[in-house]
């Protein structure tokens, strides 16, 4: 196992601090020796419900778009079952050069969203885990970077799915991750903005994290380079979406690598309505940024496994 440096970033009401932990990548799979186990792809032991695709885990789940339960497809790309360079069964986004933002040709990665397998109603979570596998063959060129999948919601299921290129709104969220120059990981976050009115204020506290872009249009780029993805390499990542209280600010969301978490935004106001609800993964993966300077600069690949979700406290 190799083991790289990343930061635990940790946002209090009034501070910030960080504090430096080792983060997991896994070097291969094809022995089984280094698979991630489920406290790295689901790092609680207070689970209530869950569900993995994680291969010879028990009530392992076969890796399918009915699994996920897949819906909002985008057209023109695909992302089939196939097998990744060191032999494990993964879902393939392919990047053809100058491929970037969904809405230009050509068309790279993949997008739709999957509330995921019924035995795990996302909907009636208040906190919950979502985990999974990423591997950027050797060679891969990040380029400026691009989105990998997230947890996302909102007020009611379409409503949910507004949260994402340039549409800001009070009535969903998204938290996706993303990967930047050079293989540099970050948590990418759609929430309502401290503009929106004096409830979100609290919201401001995440872009005082180290390393952190935020905006007002665009998604918040938080911790960037907290940790990063090496090609040739899988990395296990996991994400914690606690929803606060309404009219409170005690919301969270928390990165782990390796089952070491390396950023922890807290003290959010995801949502103003008792509607705002978990509602899924929205699993998008392409290079961007809406700029041709953000394109795929070649013909490339990246393979994820391992898609896992847990249920930590309910509404």
């Amino acid at each position: 196992m190799v083991l790289i440096l990343a930061s635990l970033l940790l946002l209090s009401a009034t501070t910030s601090s960080v504090i430096a932990l080792p983060a997991a990548v896994k070097t291969s799979k094809s022995t089984g020796t280094n698979a991630p186990t489920i406290k790295e792809l689901l790092p609680s032991s207070k689970a209530l419900a869950s569900w993995t695709t994680l291969a010879g885990a028990p009530g392992a789940l076969p890796l399918s778009d009915a699994t996920l339960k897949s819906f909002n497809i985008m057209s023109g790309v695909t992302h089939p079952v196939t097998k990744a360079p060191d032999g494990t069964l993964a879902m393939q986004a392919t990047y053809p050069k100058g491929s970037f933002n969904p809405s230009h040709q050509p068309r790279g990665g993949f997008s739709f969203y999957a509330p995921g397998p019924d035995k795990v109603d996302l909907t009636t979570a208040r906190e919950a885990l979502f985990g999974y596998s990423i591997m950027f063959p050797k060679g891969f060129q990040f380029n400026k970077g691009g989105k990998l999948p997230g947890l996302y919601g909102g007020d009611d299921p379409k409503t949910a799915l507004g949260c994402s290129g340039g549409r800001r709104d009070t009535s969903c969220f998204s938290a996706r991750l993303m990967f930047r120059a050079d293989g540099a990981g970050e948590l990418y976050t759609y929430i309502p903005d401290p503009s929106f009115g004096p409830q979100f204020a609290a919201n401001k506290k995440m872009c005082d994290i180290p390393n952190s872009h935020c905006n007002a249009k665009f998604g918040n780029s938080i911790s960037r380079g907290a940790f990063k993805f090496t090609p040739g390499q899988w990395t296990t990542v996991s994400e914690r979406v606690k929803l606060n209280t309404v009219g409170k600010s005690d919301g969270a969301i928390e990165i782990f690598v390796g089952g070491k978490s390396v950023i922890n935004a807290t003290n959010l106001v995801i949502r103003d309505s008792d509607k705002g609800r978990i509602r899924g993964m929205q699993m998008e993966t392409f290079f961007g940024g809406g700029t041709k300077d953000w394109a795929s600069p070649v013909d490339q690949k990246a393979f994820f496994a391992d898609f896992s979700a847990a249920i930590l406290k309910k509404l």
